[in-house]
């Protein structure tokens, strides 16, 4: 029972290898990976309206969502952000389809969260919106935390870069902006050529970071066509 509940507070693939080998990541590594940011729009002036039980079970929908996908695609939560929540392909150990992977996981967040949005009544459905960004490249995996408790996480600039692709989606007006860093290693065969609307890529300023990247925005089928109810700023 106590173990049972544990996995609920840890990732199961981070908690198992934890307890073959305690001593993972007490030294940070440097490896490849692949990082997949999904964050709400309009939650924080919705909140306001509707008070702390109606938000409070508004995210658990929505990280129920989240955790979804990400188990689906072989992704470790590695945080809930409050209204938002990041997505490593790469732990415990790095493999040859973490892009491909994270591709997937990202559409597959679009299209889940475009249906919960349409299941939400109008009056709260017309204030949210979300956007996704993903990115691939070198992190450095570790624990972090005090004295009392650690957690396991990503950081570099592959993470930031993340992060700040879901202000290129938004600022765009589409649901994701992947990296061309992402596309390249996921492959022709990925999620993002297969459905919805992929055009790109444009070389894009990152706030806060010198020069361009070269960036994929996607937009799900339903939302290219103007679906009522849905946005994505």
């Amino acid at each position: 029972m106590r173990s049972e509940l544990l996995e609920q507070f840890q990732a199961p693939g981070i908690q198992q290898w934890l307890t073959r080998d305690p001593n993972f990541l007490l030294e940070p590594v440097r490896q490849n990976a692949a990082i997949v940011f999904i964050d709400l729009s309009g939650f924080t002036s919705l909140s306001e309206r509707l008070g702390p039980d109606r938000v409070r079970e508004l995210l658990k929908n929505f990280h129920a969502l989240v955790d979804r996908e990400a188990v689906a695609c072989g992704g470790t939560i590695t945080s809930f952000l409050g209204d938002g929540a990041m997505i490593l392909f790469g732990l415990p150990e790095a493999a040859a389809d973490d892009a491909f992977r994270a591709a997937e996981c990202s559409v597959g967040l679009c299209v889940a969260a475009e249906q919960w949005l349409t299941s939400l009544a109008p009056s709260i459905a017309t204030r949210l919106g979300f956007k996704v960004g993903a990115h691939s490249g070198e992190i450095v995996a570790s624990r972090l935390g005090g004295g009392s408790y650690h957690h396991i996480t990503a950081t570099g600039d592959t993470v930031n870069v993340a992060s700040r692709l879901m202000e290129v989606a938004a600022n765009h007006g589409v649901e994701l902006a992947a990296s061309n860093e992402l596309l390249r290693a996921a492959g022709r065969d990925c999620a993002l050529y297969k459905s919805g609307v992929l055009t790109g890529p444009r070389e894009t300023r990152i706030r806060g970071r010198s020069g361009a990247l070269a960036v994929w925005l996607w937009r799900s089928d339903l939302a290219a066509q103007g679906g009522e109810g849905l946005s994505t700023w």
